[in-house]
């Protein structure tokens, strides 16, 4: 399920926007959970419990909370989150840039430039999906992205999972988790240890420094197929073996 908050102080206009994507979603056959909001402040209470969204459609003007105040403290609560803004005026699109909004849509261009713009972030998200691990438990779910991943190790009966901005642990081997992600973006070091491979700054012998600053060392059965698998992935990523690195 998409889940999609569109925030305007406008009535008239957020019974319009209903409509409209009501329509779009009918044509499209997809599951979507729409809310609207006319108060920013409540969307903006929402993240702060928690409350997960995929795509936010903003109004730059309101007089509560404006949009652009708004996707700031949004992006302090949810990195992830698709943003675009409605507005008549195109001034904000170099703000916009600063809170990494997907796009813009000019209110009175509404009929026309939605089904478009829908188009593309269902395209991105269903791209982003094949790249995030997903930790779900009785309790919790909590959606990681590959990129934000620097390496995973075994804890007790715990994977832990190494971010650029802390950890996360999931009770599961790591074994299982290897099979959950892509081959192509992650390697067994040794037993204990999977690594990113976009985080590996430089390998020396069997030494593998990270991004992080941390530094790994791997088994020698392993560091020639490492090698290999580096070279491998950043000519498909990047058309080069070595994108300036020393190997």
């Amino acid at each position: 399920m998409i889940n999609i908050a569109f925030v305007d102080d406008n009535k008239e206009f957020l019974e319009l926007i209903n409509k409209l994507i009501h329509s779009y979603i009918v044509s499209k056959k997809i599951y979507c959970k729409v809310e609207f909001y006319q108060n920013p402040e409540l969307l903006y209470l929402d993240f702060t419990e928690k409350k997960k969204f995929d795509i936010c459609f903003l109004d730059i003007e309101m007089p509560q909370m404006n949009g652009i105040e708004l996707a700031y403290k949004i992006r302090e609560n949810d990195k992830l989150v698709r943003v675009v803004f409605l507005t008549s005026h195109k001034e904000f699109i170099r703000v916009g840039y600063k809170v990494k909004a997907f796009d813009f849509i000019s209110k009175e261009d509404i009929r026309e430039e939605l089904p478009d713009v829908m188009d593309r972030l269902l395209l991105n998200l269903e791209e982003y999906r094949e790249s995030i691990y997903v930790i779900q438990t009785n309790s919790r779910i909590e959606k990681i992205s590959y990129d934000d991943i620097i390496y995973i190790y075994k804890e007790g009966q715990n994977a832990k999972f190494v971010l650029k901005d802390g950890e996360t642990q999931e009770r599961i081997s790591l074994r299982k988790v290897a099979e959950k992600l892509s081959d192509d973006e992650f390697v067994f070091v040794e037993r204990g240890y999977i690594i990113n491979l976009s985080h590996i700054k430089k390998i020396s012998s069997r030494e593998i420094e990270l991004s992080n600053g941390e530094k790994k060392l791997a088994s020698r059965e392993r560091i020639h197929e490492i090698r290999e698998r580096m070279n491998i992935y950043y000519l498909h990523e990047f058309g080069t073996d070595k994108r300036g690195m020393r190997i």
